[in-house]
Formats: C-alpha cells, structure tokens, sequence
C-alpha cells in the first residue's frame, strides 16, 4: 500500500531534487520544515481541540501545514 501524499509535497520534493538532492534528503528536509512542529505550536493546539473539538483540531493542523507548505514552495520557486 502506497502513502497518500500531498500534491504540494511531491512539487517540493521535485523542487529539492532539482536544486541536488537525493529524494531520502528531499523527504527528510520536508519532514523536518514542513511537518516538525514545536512545543508551543501543539500546546496552542490542544488547547483549540478542548475548546472547539477534534475536527477544529485537524483542520488547523491542515492549516499550519498548508501555510508552511506554500512558505516552502515560494522560497524553493524564489532560488531558480
């Protein structure tokens, strides 16, 4: 069974291996500047998620990831 991944990620990925990194590389820099969340940001979230619920609590993870992922793309597209 493959993972889903998201469109954007597979553009980023793309972006990375044309700037010379191997794929591993380009999956382990978008782990870590993507998808890597610090303290601050998952307290902020749980305490959204006791307030407003599960499903408020995946959407805004969703929404920090799609932020973070088109902060990526924009400076990827900037270097070429």
């Amino acid at each position: 069974m493959t993972k889903n991944t998201h469109p954007k990620d597979q553009k980023i990925i793309r972006l990375l291996q044309q700037n010379g990194l191997i794929k591993n590389e380009a999956r382990q820099r978008l782990k870590q500047e993507v998808y890597s969340l610090d303290r601050n940001e998952i307290q902020k979230i749980q305490r959204y998620s006791k307030h407003f619920g599960l499903n408020a609590k995946q959407k805004m993870i969703n929404e920090i990831l799609d932020i973070r992922r088109d902060t990526m793309l924009g400076k990827l597209s900037a270097s070429f």
